[in-house]
């Protein structure tokens, strides 16, 4: 079984093999920031809003829509 992703972490939700959150936190050094960057967009958009975000676009988006996401709130 895979651990589950610092996103899933933070989120308290179970991390499957297709998670939609992992491949959007890769460009990420930091587990912390990581985990930091996915509190703040669940407290910004609400955890059921970001992954709808994220699950709106097509797999290979993903990563710059949350980059995407990321940068509007600041």
């Amino acid at each position: 079984m895979r651990t589950s992703c610092n996103g899933c972490r933070v989120l308290r939700k179970g991390c499957s093999d297709d998670c939609v959150i992992r491949p959007c936190l890769q460009w990420m050094k930091s587990s912390d920031a990581q985990a930091n960057a996915t509190v703040f967009l669940a407290k910004f958009y609400g955890r059921a809003g970001l992954l709808n975000l994220l699950n709106a676009g097509p797999d290979h988006l993903r990563p710059g829509i949350f980059l995407l996401l990321f940068c509007l709130v600041f």
